[in-house]
């Protein structure tokens, strides 16, 4: 099997052997990985969330790297086999502990503590690799007359993850219950931190903590 690597792994190889894959210009500062997802919420028999189902679609280059990095399709086919498969799940699921996925969920303003990616899976559709996975609430949440908020971002904003709206459909839910996205809204302050981001080199991170909030799209579930 081929060497792995991990989602945070991955970000330190990016840094370093982007910059000698292509030239270092404005097309290219940060944001550096760009991320479809889509979420969906899975609740217990007694209507308690239990876990997030999360996918992500990375972009094309992107999709390129991990081939390399991941010796994917040895006999050139163009095709995913299963040990395609398991390497890019093993090494997109198998996080450091100190690795959340840049997943973060909240309910009733409070931080919730999620575990470790379950029932993951990858495939390959017009030449982007998904990779989706359940990620279990540490303690199952009462939802009742409670709203909670998801959203998807890297702190120093090195990927941008772009929540779809055509998710789980809502039959998936509880009856009782309404999932949404929220997409982000530039204002003129966002709009001139982006221009200074963009300045950015491939070595250097945002001065300021924990940017990726600011540009992250957010899921509000909110039941009765």
């Amino acid at each position: 099997m081929p060497p792995l690597i991990s989602s945070r792994l991955l970000r330190i190889v990016l840094v370093i052997v982007f910059p000698a894959m292509c030239s270092i210009s404005g097309e290219w500062a940060h944001p550096h990985i760009f991320v479809d997802a889509q979420t969906g919420f899975l609740f217990t028999e007694e209507g308690q969330l239990r876990a997030l189902r999360i996918s992500w679609t990375y972009d094309a280059f992107t999709t390129l790297f991990l081939f390399d990095v991941l010796d994917l399709d040895k006999d050139g086919d163009g095709r995913l086999d299963n040990t395609d498969r398991t390497a890019i799940v093993v090494g997109e699921t198998d996080w450091p502990t100190e690795y959340n996925g840049d997943i973060y969920l909240e309910l009733a303003g409070q931080h919730r503590a999620l575990t470790r990616p379950e029932n993951a899976m990858a495939r390959m559709e017009d030449d982007r690799i998904t990779v989706a996975f359940d990620l279990p609430l540490a303690q199952p949440a009462d939802m009742s007359e409670n709203t909670a908020i998801l959203r998807l971002y890297d702190p120093v904003f090195y990927y941008a993850y772009t929540i779809l709206s055509d998710g789980p459909s809502p039959q998936s839910l509880p009856s009782t219950c309404n999932a949404k996205v929220i997409a982000f809204e530039p204002d003129a302050a966002t709009t001139a931190l982006q221009a200074q981001l963009a300045a950015l080199s491939r070595e250097e991170s945002p001065e300021q903590g924990n940017v990726g909030r600011l540009f992250s799209d957010e899921v509000s579930l909110t039941c009765r």
